[in-house]
């Protein structure tokens, strides 16, 4: 098992809060609360990295903050909240 960081990014909406990581795209997660979005997401992300074995995927190793600014990746607005979730992982195939 290994133990990695991931970034998260959280943007308040109209009742709440919404998360994504530019390391998992297609993953989200939304609530109304800072720390339940937050949890949602660690959860999501487990989820995803699931489905992604199930089918003989291999999990994305986390990359930093600065390399997906650097890349174009990643734009940031003024009032994302920038954190992170730690993620256990089997093996990296």
């Amino acid at each position: 098992m290994n133990t990695f960081q991931y970034n998260v990014i959280l943007q308040r909406t109209g009742n709440g809060y919404c998360a994504y990581s530019p390391d998992v795209p297609g993953c989200i997660a939304a609530d109304d609360s800072f720390e339940a979005t937050l949890q949602l997401m660690a959860e999501a992300i487990e989820f995803h990295f699931e489905g992604m074995m199930a089918h003989g995927e291999e999990i994305p190793e986390p990359k930093s903050l600065q390399y997906h600014l650097n890349s174009g990746e990643l734009e940031l607005a003024p009032d994302d909240i920038l954190t992170h979730v730690t993620i256990t992982t089997p093996e990296f195939a």
